[in-house]
């Protein structure tokens, strides 16, 4: 009888779940530290409209071609050097994975975890390929 009512209510569990991974949310994910990476990627498959650091997070708006832009993917790639300065400066990059087939023009934005780069800094300058200033973390 135990077996019945617990066959019962694992039944019931795998019945009440309900899990929907249709939406990958690249939100707050961190930032690869990778030289070799960083020079393979190219950033010719988008534009950047928008770059703003607000706290730890780097938000990047980009434009792309596509059907709508739901299946991008985008990393953000650190070169793995300290460019000497003051304040030091550090290169990135947005690596944006879209296979959309389609000629329309979207906008999407994607948010990074960028507090692996500050490491012992006060205060960094990010140059972000494609964008056309520094962007200052402090």
């Amino acid at each position: 009888m135990k077996k019945i009512g617990t066959l019962i209510i694992m039944i019931c569990l795998l019945i009440s779940c309900n899990e929907n991974n249709n939406n990958i949310d690249l939100e707050n994910e961190s930032v690869i530290i990778n030289k070799t990476l960083y020079n393979e990627t190219i950033t010719e498959n988008y534009t950047i409209t928008e770059a703003t650091i607000n706290d730890n997070f780097l938000t990047i708006k980009i434009s792309s071609s596509g059907c709508d832009g739901n299946s991008w993917k985008a990393v953000l790639i650190d070169a793995k050097e300290i460019l000497e300065s003051y304040p030091i400066q550090r290169n990135i990059k947005l690596s944006l994975e879209n296979n959309e087939a389609c000629l329309a023009v979207f906008e999407q934005e994607f948010m990074f975890d960028i507090s692996i780069l500050k490491e012992n800094y006060s205060e960094i300058n990010l140059n972000l390929e494609g964008w056309n200033a520094q962007l200052n973390y402090n």
